[in-house]
């Protein structure tokens, strides 16, 4: 197993509403992926959030407030969190409603952490 998959599948053992996790680049091309429910048009969402990504990078960028660190959105049916392992590699996760996202975001964190040496 890598590290990859190692890490997500310890995101996921602290965050049992989590639905879909991948590392992913700020290109949208994934990395690795876990998939624990399917979710309806996942390859949609997650292009989708890449370009939202994109976008927020560039603001925070543009501005002056420094490296984009964590971007999260909230539906009716998913949250959305992207985490940042390193300025261009991004933790994505896809949580099912009524998720807990301070525990989430802290294991993301923590897995990002763990997965910035392998993009030295």
């Amino acid at each position: 197993m890598t590290r990859f998959a190692q890490a997500l599948r310890a995101i996921a053992a602290r965050v049992p509403e989590t639905q879909v996790l991948i590392v992913m680049g700020t290109d949208g091309i994934p990395i690795e992926k876990l998939v624990l429910n399917s979710v309806p048009n996942l390859d949609a969402v997650a292009a989708e959030y890449t370009a939202l990504l994109r976008a927020s990078v560039s603001a925070a960028g543009d501005t002056g407030l420094g490296d984009l660190r964590e971007l999260s959105v909230v539906t009716d049916r998913m949250t959305a969190l992207l985490v940042a392992i390193t300025s261009d590699y991004f933790l994505f996760a896809a949580l099912a409603p009524g998720a807990l996202h301070g525990r989430a975001r802290f294991a993301m964190r923590v897995a990002g952490a763990s997965l910035e040496q392998e993009f030295s």
